[in-house]
């Protein structure tokens, strides 16, 4: 039951530089259809017209608060903001996203009537270049039981991204989260991660809102998503104290070979959207040095993974330098795109095949036309000559001499009749 005390959610959208959506996520929040709400917006050091923004809505809602600090990260505006919540329910959202005036609402009933510790709902990605949208997956949104915890996903090689490490899409029981003293880490990038994957191991009663309540913005200049290459060591920060809770709640033996074949795709994700080759380096140094040995990643057999390239990119930078590894990418991006070209070329000839006949066809095609068309003209020149037949036949009959001539013929019809009567009574 609610305190008197609390509100039923506490929404924390740390902010920072995001004044171009600012506006858009606010409306999305301050027009929830659950009112009962706080609203804790924390200004970590915007140098924009953020902070106006978020003192233009404070002045026309008295449940938006602001707090400001310097320029320390979204985990420690997210910390500061869960210092202060008091809701029965902790909604920690992204200051550029849109969300679902309905979402509160149905995730805060949602938890309620099933007593979780936290709720999921569906998202859609949204291209702020492109202006489209699609949906979100990840691996287990087609989980069937209402109620669920680790225990019951063990069984697969994406026990860890059986939800994606983002904390906007879910509803947290706040108690549940003091309980265990969870807060964010304070680095410049994947700081959600290590929440929600503390949250998902320790959690006893997790579920699925299968409704899409959220657009997640994407491809936007300054998002956190984007700082891998300039904060190369965050990612194995983060891996490390996910692994550290993990062995703290003794949970780690028992998720030991699932976690290394997470942290190796996390780290191969990482690796693929690095554009500095500086920060290239630097990473794949961190994987085949750190990662790899403290994980225990290379131990693994080929039996412990669903997807083969995941194994044959473990082998490849486990034994390659970067330098190797990178040539060999080189010369496997060039075989790949001489097989693309040869499979062009089939393509351009098979395509050129295919004109020659579809031209043919037209050919035929304008043939027939021309013998539909002089058909068509026969038709008519016939359905004329029919409509001039029977205007003469309607004359005809309507004609006086044609009435006294069956006036006249009426009696030898009638003896005619009479007689093939006679004929077919002979005949029986």
């Amino acid at each position: 039951m609610k305190k008197n005390n609390t509100h039923a959610v506490s929404v924390i959208i740390p902010v920072y530089n995001t004044e171009l959506y600012l506006r858009e996520c606010l409306d999305s929040v301050v027009n929830q259809t659950l009112k009962d709400i706080e609203i804790i917006c924390v200004n970590d050091g915007s140098t924009d017209g953020s902070l106006s923004i978020l003192q233009e809505y404070k002045n026309n809602d008295s449940r938006v608060i602001i707090l400001s600090q310097e320029n320390n990260g979204a985990g420690s505006a997210r910390n500061a903001g869960l210092d202060i919540a008091k809701g029965e329910y902790l909604s920690i959202l992204d200051s550029d996203d849109i969300y679902d005036v309905t979402m509160l609402e149905k995730m805060h009933n949602h938890s309620d009537k099933l007593q979780t510790d936290f709720t999921v709902c569906l998202s859609k990605a949204f291209d702020n270049i492109t202006k489209t949208t699609w949906d979100i997956n990840w691996s287990g949104i087609d989980i069937q039981e209402d109620i669920f915890s680790y225990k019951d996903i063990l069984n697969t090689s994406h026990a860890f991204d059986f939800f994606i490490g983002w904390s906007w899409d879910k509803l947290f029981r706040k108690s549940f989260i003091d309980k265990h003293g969870l807060r964010f880490q304070e680095i410049n990038n994947s700081n959600d991660a290590f929440f929600v994957f503390s949250t998902m191991y320790i959690a006893e009663r997790i579920t699925i809102l299968r409704e899409y309540l959220v657009k997640h913005r994407i491809n936007r200049e300054g998002s956190i998503e984007l700082t891998h290459d300039i904060n190369p060591y965050c990612f194995y920060e983060m891996h490390k104290a996910v692994k550290d809770n993990l062995i703290r709640f003794n949970i780690f033996p028992e998720v030991k070979e699932l976690f290394a074949i997470w942290s190796l795709k996390h780290s191969l994700w990482v690796l693929s959207i690095i554009k500095i080759p500086k920060s290239f380096i630097e990473i794949y140094s961190i994987i085949q040095n750190k990662c790899f040995p403290e994980n225990s990643i290379c131990n693994l057999s080929i039996e412990k993974f669903d997807e083969k390239w995941l194994y044959d990119e473990m082998q490849k930078i486990n034994e390659q330098v970067v330098g190797e590894y990178l040539f060999n990418q080189r010369n496997t991006a060039r075989s790949e795109r001489d097989h693309l070209q040869i499979e062009r070329d089939q393509l351009q000839v098979e395509r050129d095949r295919l004109q020659i006949k579809c031209d043919q066809l037209q050919v035929e095609r304008d043939r027939l036309q021309i013998k539909c068309d002089q058909l068509q003209v026969e038709r008519d020149r016939l359905q004329v000559e029919r409509d001039q037949l029977q205007n003469e036949k309607d004359t005809l009959i309507t004609s006086l001499s044609f009435r006294l001539g069956r006036v006249l013929t009426w009696f030898p019809r009638k003896i005619r009749g009479f007689f093939r009567f006679l004929k077919k009574r002979k005949c029986l």
